[in-house]
């Protein structure tokens, strides 16, 4: 096994370095290593400038896209570029997938060391952009600038759209079969979207937004099939507080939603996890004082519960968590919290509900978990990425 990391403080030209490497057990696992059950492919967004930022040390790196090809035979397949798109931890950690292909979006805010947003330089943290890659060659296929900041991005149900949330309104941008951008729709609203998810069926989307007074709250929109999005109302709070809703996950019936209340940020304060019926728009529940910094969550397959990382007070704790929450009873309700390595960001699970992949950015790994009902194992073994991990993606069937 061969790896190479080369460090560089950004600003300067960085060559295009691909790492690519297999990682196997050691023979005293048996020579087993992280398998699944069909084709999957994992990409995670690293930026380069998250683990000194967050740790308070160190200098910062290149930004990187690692992109890893699971097997139910093989081992891991991992490579690592460097210098390839501009990328941020700032927003949802959840990147998209569009068949082949991987969408890499960046923007300009920041944080300072002191956690206050500021609009750094392009110079230092690139352009507001999206930025299409190749998952198969590591290779952009296309891109394109924006002069508005890019939150977001999901993968429309029909592998071809992809849409964009924007700090003025909505993206929606096509892809053809060779990973160019063959058509964009652009729809303008007075709110930055900052995070949102999409229905099964890519017509719904539940959305936390922010009014340009700062204040902030849950909206469903529609997707029109010209591609534009429209307004279908604020989702109704019904006595429920709803201030800082993040990172939305349609459930798999495609009627209820579980909503984040806690902004993306770590700031002491126990966060309340919102359960949101989408045929109503409006919250019906809540699970009371989760954890503090919810960051993100994935949903079952089965919609049977939900789990949740959380960041903890960070960056002052060495130690963060992994929250469960029950969807199965009459009311959402938390289960258990695992200890997981500090400040974990992208959560997903396997087709078949049976792993769970979780993104660390002070570790630069994913780690994997076992799951059985709702109880989760760790795995033994970690996949490396590059330093920073920002956003995870992940893809199947795709060889």
């Amino acid at each position: 096994m061969k790896m190479v990391h080369i460090y560089v403080k950004r600003g300067l030209a960085v060559s295009l370095m691909i790492i690519g490497f297999s990682i196997a057990a050691e023979a005293s696992q048996g020579g087993s290593f992280v398998k699944t059950e069909i084709n999957t492919t994992l990409i995670s967004i690293n930026d380069g400038e998250a683990g000194p930022l967050v740790a308070g040390a160190g200098e910062s790196v290149a930004d990187s896209v690692t992109v890893i090809n699971l097997s139910p035979t093989s081992a891991p397949v991992i490579r690592t570029v460097y210098g390839l798109a501009a990328s941020t931890l700032m927003g949802s950690p959840h990147a998209a997938v569009i068949g082949h292909y991987g969408i890499v979006t960046n923007h300009t805010l920041r944080v300072d060391q002191n956690l206050n947003f500021v609009n750094a330089t392009t110079e230092v943290v690139g352009k507001n952009q999206v930025v299409v890659l190749d998952l198969r060659t590591l290779a952009v296929t296309d891109s394109m600038q924006l002069d508005a900041n890019p939150w977001l991005a999901v993968a429309h149900k029909d592998n071809e759209r992809v849409v964009i949330g924007l700090s003025d309104g909505w993206l929606v941008l096509k892809l053809d079969d060779k990973g160019n951008i063959s058509g964009q729709t652009r729809t303008a609203f007075d709110v930055s979207i900052i995070s949102f998810d999409l229905s099964s069926d890519g017509s719904s989307i539940l959305a936390g937004v922010e009014a340009k007074s700062g204040m902030q709250s849950l909206a469903k929109f529609v997707l029109r099939d010209d591609d534009t999005v429209t307004l279908e109302g604020k989702t109704s709070a019904m006595g429920f507080v709803v201030d800082a809703p993040f990172s939305p996950r349609f459930a798999p019936n495609g009627k209820t939603a579980l909503v984040l209340n806690s902004g993306g940020f770590s700031d002491g304060i126990l966060d309340d996890v919102l359960v949101v019926d989408i045929i109503k728009n409006v919250v019906v529940d809540r699970v009371a004082q989760v954890s503090d910094g919810l960051e993100s969550l994935a949903i079952h397959p089965s919609g049977e519960f939900a789990v949740i990382a959380c960041l903890n007070a960070m960056p002052w704790s060495v130690t963060s968590h992994l929250a469960v929450i029950s969807l199965t009873s009459g009311s959402a309700e938390l289960l258990y919290s695992l200890p997981v390595e500090a400040v974990p960001e992208g959560i997903e699970f396997s087709n078949n509900g049976k792993q769970l992949f979780v993104g660390s950015t002070l570790a630069n790994h994913i780690s994997v978990y076992a799951v059985e009902d709702m109880m989760l194992e760790r795995s033994p073994f970690v996949l490396p990425v590059g330093e920073g991990h920002a956003a995870l993606g992940i893809g199947f069937g795709i060889k």
